[in-house]
């Protein structure tokens, strides 16, 4: 059973632009629509200069393409100094998406920009995830502030347990799906 705070992999035949080989922090998933984030789709547009008054990351850090949804919006993805007192949008054990409107600035230990966020309408995901088209496996932290994205869907696929599930649900030919 997929639910937020997991992650999403794109399985090997979707080749859809930004979902190709994308791997989906998953942020909200209800009956009503789901919400997530391609964490391996990083632009060449450094954050400094997307947003010069954000004051969140070390300045080198690069905004990634969330998803085609409402691109050219800025959603932060944050593990704040103290999760108790930031109120976090879409929270998993203490990392979310904090609010860029608050007066105050939050102290994060780590955080990472996104343009834009990956969605679905209602049942859409389940529809998607019994098709095929997606790969639903556990969320480490460490997955959420890798840098080395050319590979992450590949490192991640490669975990024995993913990796034994998804051959065992893959179908002896896949073309006539």
């Amino acid at each position: 059973m997929t639910s937020a705070g997991d992650l999403l992999l794109a399985s090997p035949g979707l080749h859809d632009g930004i979902f190709d080989r994308a791997v989906i922090f998953l942020l909200d998933h209800s009956p009503e629509g789901s919400m997530g984030l391609v964490l391996n789709q990083p632009s060449e547009l450094r954050v400094e200069e997307a947003l010069p008054a954000l004051d969140l990351t070390d300045g080198r850090d690069l905004v990634y393409i969330g998803g085609p949804v409402e691109e050219g919006t800025a959603l932060v993805l944050a593990e704040p100094a103290d999760p108790i007192a930031t109120d976090l949008h879409y929270a998993r054990e203490g990392i979310g998406l904090i609010d860029l409107a608050l007066p105050d600035p939050v102290q994060v230990i780590r955080a990472r920009v996104f343009s834009g966020y990956a969605g679905w309408g209602p049942r859409q995901l389940e529809t998607e995830l019994r098709s095929g088209a997606w790969i639903s496996a556990t969320a480490r932290d460490s997955d959420l502030w890798d840098v080395d994205t050319e590979d992450m869907w590949a490192r991640i696929m490669a975990r024995p347990a993913l990796i034994g599930d998804f051959l065992d649900a893959y179908p002896g030919q896949p073309w006539l799906n």
